[in-house]
């Protein structure tokens, strides 16, 4: 039976993106199964009290200019700074919430592209619907998709979750887009 690792995201986190570009490699070299489980962050942070980093205009200008490009040279994909910083991905969230697991990889890889990658503000409807499908981007406004993100969001939070992106494997929560790397050595050692 293979690991589970429980991948909890949302777009607009850049380090978010820098952690699931590594997913696919973590699954291959471990065997592990990672489930994507999409948060709103703004709500997360919103219900423990905390500020946003972007709260912070040193951090926030070192984060995009210096350390996002820097972790983006190193995990060897591009990163341009998005038009919208920070966009409301709380639609999208929401209908990747909505889907089955087996479908949220590719299509959090494809908005993360538009949004990190190329700049696009993943916030316009007609750009959503371009990358995940009118269908799939009306999910959206659906009730059962607002529930859906809530319980990932609480399921987070219940679980010890403080910001994106986190793993959690074994009840043992790994915070950041550089804990991917002691995931996975975590998990080969616990092949013995």
């Amino acid at each position: 039976m293979s690991q589970i690792i429980d991948f909890y995201y949302d777009i607009v986190s850049p380090y978010s993106y820098l952690a699931a570009v590594q997913m696919a490699e973590l699954e291959a070299a471990t065997g592990a199964q990672v489930i994507w489980k999409p948060i709103f962050l703004g709500g997360l942070l919103k219900q423990l009290g905390n500020a946003t980093p972007l709260s912070n205009q040193p951090k926030k200008h070192y984060m995009l200019t210096l350390d996002l490009p820097r972790c983006a040279r190193y995990y060897q994909v591009a990163y341009t700074r998005p038009e919208v910083f920070p966009a409301n991905t709380l639609q999208v969230q929401r209908a990747m919430a909505a889907l089955p697991a087996d479908q949220r990889p590719q299509l959090a890889l494809a908005l993360y592209q538009a949004y990190w990658s190329e700049g696009q503000d993943v916030s316009q409807s007609q750009l959503a619907e371009e990358i995940m499908g009118t269908e799939i981007a009306a999910l959206g406004s659906a009730e059962t998709a607002k529930a859906a993100l809530k319980d990932f969001t609480d399921e987070l939070i219940a679980a010890g979750g403080f910001g994106a992106p986190t793993l959690i494997w074994k009840d043992q929560l790994y915070f950041g887009s550089d804990r991917v790397a002691l995931l996975k050595v975590d998990l080969l050692a616990s092949k013995g």
